[in-house]
């Protein structure tokens, strides 16, 4: 049976999709989005992540960690060092204040499913599911798969969100067993899309014009709109023109930038790199509605 590393399970979710879902996140991406709302969920392993707030500075997790892992940063604190790491959880499980979690539990199918059906009531009452985010999912694409199998089997919809840098055959192997789609786009020029993710948007485009033509379920395309970076007037006309063109897409969503991760970042001993930057409200965004017209799109902020 597969299993996948989830680092977290949110019940009674009404964003990610229709009604009421239950949202699984799976850890590991390509991507390095400057703006990440989850930076626990780049990397594919486990990570311990801190917070500070908490911590009393009595030192226990030093004595300890059987690796040596654990080293104080100024300005952020006890940070482990994943490199030494084993993930082995013995400084969160000792850590009596819980200034220490370790982030990311393997999960197998059955024990998602059996989360799953606690809620499926609630799901058939307002038309909702489970959600695949991440991280990216599409790399746990057997995981993907068989549990899509599975929750068909109860009437239970399924919904993942890519970020689409992933190889074709992820998709191709798992995308008949899904319901919905929802596509982030960064940016529509490559190079730009590179300085702001670390990767250009080739695979990306081509990922999702293999899904325009093949893909049986819902798409929609999400683009965060982050100040500075890709909220210009031809910046946004430049993704309005493509996928207007994908006749299959029928909705498009703005998100609106926010900083709820910046914390997150201390936690695992990294810099936020957009902290002058501040967060968007979704009034910010709502001209980007009037666009509908111009290019026969929903457009939904």
């Amino acid at each position: 049976m597969n299993k996948a590393t989830v680092f977290d399970i949110e019940r009674f979710g009404i964003e990610d999709g229709p009604g009421i879902r239950t949202a699984i996140f799976l850890k590991g991406c390509a991507l390095r989005c400057k703006w990440c709302a989850n930076p626990e969920s780049q990397l594919f392993e486990k990570q311990v992540m801190f917070k500070s707030s908490l911590c009393t500075g009595c030192r226990r997790c030093l004595c300890i960690c059987p690796n040596n892992s654990i080293e104080y940063l100024e300005g952020y604190g006890f940070i482990t060092v994943g490199s030494k790491c084993s993930h082995c959880g013995k400084c969160a499980d000792n850590c009596y204040v819980n200034a220490r979690s370790l982030v990311g539990k393997d999960y197998s199918v059955d024990q998602i499913i059996d989360v799953v059906l606690k809620d499926k009531e609630y799901y058939k009452m307002s038309g909702g599911g489970v959600t695949f985010t991440g991280g990216e999912p599409f790399f746990h694409h057997d995981f993907i798969k068989e549990c899509s199998q599975k929750l068909k089997s109860y009437g239970i919809t399924v919904l993942v969100e890519t970020c689409g840098q992933i190889p074709l055959e992820n998709l191709q192997a798992c995308s008949d067993s899904i319901d919905y789609i929802f596509y982030d786009i960064k940016h529509i020029d490559t190079e730009k899309h590179k300085l702001l993710t670390g990767m250009g948007n080739e695979l990306i485009l081509s990922n999702l014009e293999w899904l325009n033509s093949s893909f049986r379920g819902s798409l929609s395309v999400r683009y965060p709109v982050i100040p500075g970076c890709n909220n210009e007037k031809r910046e946004i006309e430049g993704f309005l023109d493509y996928v207007s063109r994908l006749e299959n897409v029928k909705e498009v969503y703005f998100l609106p930038y926010h900083r709820l991760g910046e914390s997150k970042y201390q936690g695992l001993g990294r810099k936020y790199e957009m902290p002058e930057i501040e967060s968007l409200k979704f009034k910010d965004i709502s001209y980007l509605k009037d666009y509908e017209a111009k290019y026969n799109i929903s457009i939904k902020v």
